[in-house]
């Protein structure tokens, strides 16, 4: 699977895996004074427990709002 088909299967079951939807989480993180992508990835996934994948996915989004 390339990379652009696995982001879009991940978007898809963003809400199944994490219970947010990749605009709710978008929220969540420009609620916070974090910036980096690091600190996003790290925040989501000390704060929410989150995997390392959709912790870096919401992250790239996240900066390139």
């Amino acid at each position: 699977m390339d990379s652009l088909s696995m982001e879009k299967a991940m978007i898809m079951n963003m809400i199944e895996k994490t219970g947010r939807s990749l605009e709710n989480w978008l929220i969540v993180v420009s609620k916070q004074e974090v910036k980096k992508h690091s600190e996003i990835v790290n925040f989501l996934k000390q704060d929410y427990f989150m995997t390392h994948g959709y912790a870096n996915l919401i992250a790239r989004k996240s900066i390139k709002k």
